[in-house]
């Protein structure tokens, strides 16, 4: 099982000195490290196969046993090791990937679950774009290879039964629930609630329109962020407007293809915060809908003030929104709807409140540039440059997180996207 590569970032590893390392020393010790993990996660792949085959017969007990013994895992470890034993018999070059570190076993992870209850001809029909999930998993951030992979999956079962692809939201609507407990331990009072995507976006919505008019008041400026959320969720579930019907609205993230065709291999079909949604469950929505192009501003507002406002108008929110699930920051799953939107001229350098100076920022990001002496730059179709406060670029790669997000110096490679950029409508 001895391999060069692995045997020579050991070697760096062994000879490293990290208490007195260089930042671009550092970034190599943890490459090197990523390349042995990998190795040694495929290792494993490898033993729980063939911990199988001597299972079979009879000269073993199960690999999750044999892995919990030997490797003093948890059985939770071991079953996800099991999993991905799976993936990679399934799809080969996965694990030719993982044994070099170029796939990570947390995108084989979020393989194993999107694809655990997939029948045969489902699977088949995924095995045959191996290819592309590959590329996908070699390229791209966990979280956006696991967008990527549900929506291709969305697509494959919605063409085998076009009919019933509502089904998965009409289970989630009986599977959701509101359990309520005390901690024994702590005497805090515990509340879980489990709600299908389109009612959970419609409780944040107002949970989040409290907490935007808590942040405004000049007596909350010094409460922590943590205890804002829970007086915004308090308030927005105790208000009562005797005589008045209060309508929910949440935003939907459509592609106008399809609005009016149905899914495609490309479909943007989601809330604003990215949670997947029924194509046809949204067009039935949308018969009660306002339906906003994202390239212009709702009833032919304007998408740039230049400084006539300092913070950005509802349209330009609304655009922003249908490009950015999330913090513009590569690495950031905060939701937009918690995000500042950030000049990237800054306003008091006379920058501009037009949208292609506008980006959302988590607090930790907006003060990370504005605190911490980082510079983001953005160019007009919207490549964003992160350069860390010694010059050095860290990344380099599309701002926009509704499409393709590349990792720092990988080339874009589209997947499951067709050849013409989408365009996001927001219902």
């Amino acid at each position: 099982m001895r391999d060069e590569g692995v045997a020579t970032a050991l070697d760096a590893l062994l000879g490293a000195d990290p208490d007195i390392a260089s930042r671009a020393e550092i970034g190599a010790m943890i490459r090197h490290a990523g390349q042995i993990r990998g190795w040694v996660d495929a290792a494993n792949v490898r033993f729980t196969r063939r911990l199988r085959q001597l299972e079979a017969e009879g000269n073993s007990e199960s690999p999750g046993i044999a892995l919990t013994d030997e490797g003093r895992r948890s059985g939770k470890e071991a079953k996800a090791t099991e999993d991905r034993e799976r993936i990679c018999t399934e799809i080969p070059a996965l694990e030719d990937a993982l044994a070099v570190g170029a796939v990570s076993s947390d995108h084989l992870d979020a393989l194993a679950r999107l694809t655990r209850n997939l029948n045969d001809i489902e699977r088949s029909d995924l095995h045959a774009v191996a290819d592309d999930l590959v590329a996908s998993a070699t390229t791209d951030y966990v979280c956006e290879f696991e967008r990527k992979t549900r929506n291709l999956i969305d697509h494959i079962r919605a063409t085998h039964a076009p009919h019933d692809d509502a089904t998965e939201l009409e289970r989630q609507k009986a599977a959701a629930n509101v359990k309520r407990w005390v901690d024994k331990i702590t005497g805090m009072h515990k509340t879980l609630i489990e709600l299908d995507p389109i009612r959970d976006a419609t409780l944040h919505t107002a949970i989040d329109a409290q907490l935007a008019r808590l942040r405004q008041r000049a007596d909350q400026a010094e409460t922590p962020f943590a205890q804002l959320q829970v007086e915004a969720l308090l308030t927005a579930v105790s208000t009562e407007q005797p005589g008045e019907q209060r309508i929910p609205e949440i935003t939907v993230v459509l592609d106008g293809r399809s609005l009016c065709n149905g899914r495609h291999a490309g479909t943007i079909c989601e809330t604003s915060d990215g949670s997947p949604l029924p194509v046809s469950t949204v067009q039935r929505m949308c018969c009660d809908a306002t339906i906003i192009g994202a390239t212009i501003g709702a009833h032919g507002e304007a998408l740039a003030v230049g400084r006539e406002h300092r913070t950005a108008t509802r349209a330009q929110r609304r655009a922003l929104r249908a490009m950015h699930r999330t913090c513009a920051h590569p690495h950031c799953t905060v939701g937009f709807d918690h995000c500042r939107i950030h000049h990237i001229v800054w306003w008091t350098n006379n920058g501009t409140t037009d949208i292609d100076n506008l980006l959302p920022l988590c607090e930790r990001h907006h003060h990370l540039v504005h605190e911490g002496r980082w510079q983001l730059a953005m160019t007009p179709d919207r490549v964003c440059t992160w350069t860390r406060p010694d010059g050095t670029i860290w990344h380099q790669g599309p701002g926009n997180n509704r499409t393709k997000r590349a990792r720092p110096r990988d080339p874009p490679r589209p997947f499951g996207e067709p050849a013409d950029r989408r365009q996001p409508t927001l219902c």
